[in-house]
């Protein structure tokens, strides 16, 4: 009787962790594809496309300020940045991965940033970032810690 029931909870416990494992997968595959959204609405529609992507309580942290929190604070602070008309920044994702499924999950990955300096010389950075996403109410999933840090000062580039 012992067995009978173990084997009767196997096949019900089983296909459960298939199924969570599933939806893991599903859910970064899914962080996956929003961080690169966020990449390509930024590259298009400069700060409002970067703020959109943000949790209302959203943060980001850098290697050379001081933390920003909150939609109103991030846009300032991003607005001053993307005024640059030689100011690029892009970036892709190279993992994603769920922390507390259907909670919250994080992607990781390589940026560039490109824009003139003072004396008028093509400049490029390169870094890495993490970037961590929590479900919203209403379903969405929204950046609530955005960070990054550089390789190294910025390079000469010819452009």
């Amino acid at each position: 009787m012992k067995k009978l029931l173990s084997i009767i909870a196997l096949c019900f416990v089983f296909p459960i962790g298939i199924l969570i494992a599933q939806d893991t997968k599903d859910e970064a595959s899914l962080l996956m594809l929003l961080d690169r959204d966020f990449d390509k609405a930024t590259a298009e529609k400069g700060v409002d496309g970067w703020v959109v992507f943000f949790a209302p309580n959203g943060s980001m942290l850098s290697d050379t300020s001081k933390p920003t929190t909150g939609l109103a604070e991030i846009r300032a602070e991003m607005e001053s940045v993307f005024k640059d008309s030689t100011f690029s920044l892009r970036w892709y994702p190279t993992k994603a991965e769920m922390m507390i499924p259907g909670v919250i999950g994080y992607t990781v990955g390589r940026w560039e940033r490109i824009r003139k300096n003072k004396e008028g010389q093509w400049m490029k950075s390169t870094g890495t970032y993490s970037t961590t996403w929590k479900k919203q109410p209403d379903g969405s999933w929204k950046i609530v810690l955005d960070s990054g840090v550089s390789d190294g000062p910025p390079v000469k580039i010819k452009k």
